[in-house]
């Protein structure tokens, strides 16, 4: 069982990337229907500027929530996957519960990141005192309390010995 895991990163400028096509776009056809005079800009009186604005407004503002809301939950992917959990039941519960309740679930319910094993590379959880894949110590014992150490400790935490 090796719990080596891919270190890749989210695409922020691929998000972006989309962010700024989908922007120009909208933006692109409200333009072109504010100056085609389209039905949505025509009125008995003539063209009302302000709606073009709103319009654009909103063409800067929705697709920038949309696209946050990926970039979370890619974050979400990916994180769970770093920390041991199960990528698509979290990243599922963060977009199927209303009111972001999944995202703020996410956040309180994680388990810590995964340390990776000196010996063997493979990531482990960081409260194992040896690796469930090779069987290398983790952690070192105090020789006066019996508390658990870091292997590059030269004190003990708890009682203070040297070591």
């Amino acid at each position: 069982m090796n719990h080596s895991l891919n270190e890749s990163r989210i695409p922020v400028k691929g998000l972006l990337a989309g962010y700024l096509v989908t922007v120009a776009l909208l933006l692109g056809f409200l333009f072109w229907a504010f100056a085609s005079r389209s039905f949505m800009f025509a009125q008995p009186q003539g063209i009302d500027a302000r709606l073009l604005l709103v319009f654009s407004f909103m063409a800067v503002v929705v697709p920038l929530f949309f696209f946050a809301l990926i970039g979370i939950w890619l974050f979400i992917y990916q994180d769970a996957g770093r920390r041991g959990m199960n990528q698509w039941l979290w990243t599922l519960i963060a977009i199927f519960t209303p009111n972001l309740i999944g995202i703020i679930l996410y956040l309180i319910l994680r388990r810590p990141l995964l340390s990776p094993c000196p010996g063997c590379g493979s990531r482990v959880e960081p409260q194992l005192a040896y690796c469930p894949d090779c069987g290398c110590q983790l952690k070192k014992k105090c020789p006066a309390c019996g508390a658990g150490l870091e292997p590059e400790s030269r004190f003990c935490g708890n009682c203070g010995t040297k070591l």
